[in-house]
């Protein structure tokens, strides 16, 4: 290791850098992001002021459809990723497996109409850190779903990628067996109970004289409730912007314990490049 070129010894310190930097990054924001929860208070629509703030609400309407299932909800995000073998994979014992690779991504820009039953507003997701109240994942030969196929099982709570376990077989990726698709969307639904944390604006002079399908003017409210006048966007400073059907002590416990996770990898980090520093030099 001591005779080690120093360009060499350099490529190898950047590991164990990256790691430092990332996990101070994550730890940073993730408690960045918890501490700005646990002291702004959330509001009812009705009483959203503009400025940035916390409001409470249920979903009004969910009119989308999802791009691989057709399910009908208020926010998207869908994904398709095909088994590939890497592209070293060479037909030998002990080559290394295929893995995930992302062949089509979507996602709602729509506006998410958000109501407590007095009053409406708008939360736009772009940019937005999003946790969705459920989610499909399913598998397929072909890279998007057959039409007329059943609607994939409704799983709730935040969706996790699966360990990825295949056995790297000339037969597995070349041979009988198709190519395997793996499908996932993630949904708000109609209906469900939301907070956004964000910069809410007025919506006087973005409205455009263009009437929907339906022959309402475009930003009508639902039956019983007064015309959306504000809409939640994503902050012009470094505020967070956050959308959850969760409750909000729930995406608070998730930042505090990302926070702890990027500690870890920092510390991880720090030490990768001790060992590499004494071993060249010590």
């Amino acid at each position: 290791m001591r005779s080690m070129p120093v360009e060499m010894f350099g490529f190898f310190m950047l590991f164990p850098i990256i790691m430092v930097g990332l996990g101070i990054g994550i730890a940073v924001w993730s408690k960045f992001v918890a501490r700005t929860m646990k002291r702004m208070r959330p509001v009812e629509v009705s009483a959203l002021a503009p400025g940035y703030g916390v409001v409470w609400g249920h979903v009004a309407e969910g009119n989308l459809r999802a791009p691989l299932s057709g399910r009908r909800c208020a926010w998207f995000e869908a994904w398709v990723e095909e088994l590939r073998p890497p592209e070293t994979f060479q037909r030998r014992d002990g080559a290394p497996p295929p893995d995930w690779q992302r062949v089509f991504f979507d996602s709602s820009d729509q506006m998410i109409r958000v109501t407590d039953g007095k009053a409406s507003c708008f939360v736009a997701p772009e940019g937005a850190r999003v946790y969705e109240t459920a989610w499909s994942a399913w598998n397929g030969s072909s890279e998007k779903p057959q039409r007329g196929d059943a609607e994939p099982e409704l799983n709730l709570g935040s969706y996790t990628p699966p360990t990825l376990r295949v056995t790297a077989t000339v037969k597995s990726v070349f041979g009988d067996s198709p190519a395997q698709y793996r499908y996932v969307e993630r949904y708000i639904m109609a209906g469900d109970p939301i907070f956004a944390m964000g910069e809410a604006e007025s919506r006087r002079g973005r409205r455009r004289a263009r009437q929907d399908a339906a022959g309402a003017p475009e930003g009508a409210a639902p039956s019983g409730t007064t015309e959306a006048r504000l809409r939640i966007r994503k902050p012009d400073t470094r505020q967070p912007f956050v959308i959850s059907t969760q409750d909000p002590s729930e995406v608070h416990a998730d930042n505090q314990l990302a926070a702890t996770g990027g500690l870890v990898l920092a510390g991880l980090g720090l030490f990768a490049g001790f060992v590499l520093w004494k071993l060249r030099f010590g």
